[in-house]
């Protein structure tokens, strides 16, 4: 893709095909996230929305296609993968340890973080002791602690309580204008995704494809909801296309 079309972009992925052990996963998916956008992807269990993520991350090869990512990737998984033996704190300065960071440098971006995140009173706990919700908040720390400019979440939302999902959703809202990134978020709860993303992409049929695409920005919320249900039950199938 040229360069000054590819800036405008953090991702495009076009034409991409893969497959597990000769069976198709992902037929022909073609999407694209602008820079500082929140994009939301949703489909069924099974549908390859964990596999596509880390095909963006880099974490998984594809069989044909193109794709193209403009910037780092910070990517956090659906299970929290915390270290046990480090605190809340510890766990969310790895990477900028391992990177060398300087140390009063390091205090200050994970004050910054988890201030954003309300994590700061977490800091001294152990993953342990700490709810699901502030777990995952504590891999979202630490995945944008490292400046990402892309930020991809996979199924954030399973595994917890109204009080704190209603939380995750206000803080992932307002991450890509406080910190200049762009967001996707993969799930099957599409409810959730509605309220954050600015687009939203329907993954279905077998194999998985784009069968449409939809500006919530432009919806009221019962549209929105009308929308993605219709979305599902399409018998055809929509390419999305960057101009």
């Amino acid at each position: 893709m040229e360069a000054n079309l590819m800036a405008r972009y953090a991702i495009v992925i076009k034409n991409l095909w893969k497959s597990y052990n000769g069976k198709t996963v992902l037929s022909n998916i073609s999407i694209y996230v602008n820079r500082n956008e929140k994009v939301g992807i949703v489909g069924p269990n099974g549908a390859g929305k964990t596999t596509l993520l880390k095909i963006i991350a880099g974490l998984e090869d594809y069989d044909s296609g193109e794709v193209n990512i403009n910037g780092r990737v910070g990517m956090v998984f659906q299970e929290d993968i915390l270290l046990p033996w480090m605190t809340i704190y510890e766990n969310i300065e790895l990477g900028l340890k391992y990177q060398g960071v300087d140390d009063k440098v390091r205090r200050d971006k994970v004050y910054r973080i988890t201030e954003l995140l309300g994590l700061t009173q977490y800091l001294d706990y152990y993953p342990n002791m700490v709810s699901g919700g502030t777990r995952r908040k504590t891999s979202i720390a630490r995945a944008i602690v490292l400046d990402p400019d892309i930020l991809l979440l996979d199924e954030p939302f399973t595994g917890l309580d109204l009080d704190t999902t209603n939380t995750l959703i206000k803080i992932l809202s307002i991450i890509p204008s406080k910190l200049n990134m762009a967001l996707l978020i993969v799930s099957h709860q599409f409810q959730e995704l509605l309220q954050i993303v600015d687009r939203l992409y329907i993954l279905g049929g077998v194999p998985s494809k784009i069968a449409d695409e939809i500006n919530i920005r432009d919806l009221g919320r019962e549209e929105r909801i009308i929308k993605v249900i219709k979305a599902f039950n399409m018998p055809k199938t929509r390419y999305s296309r960057p101009s």
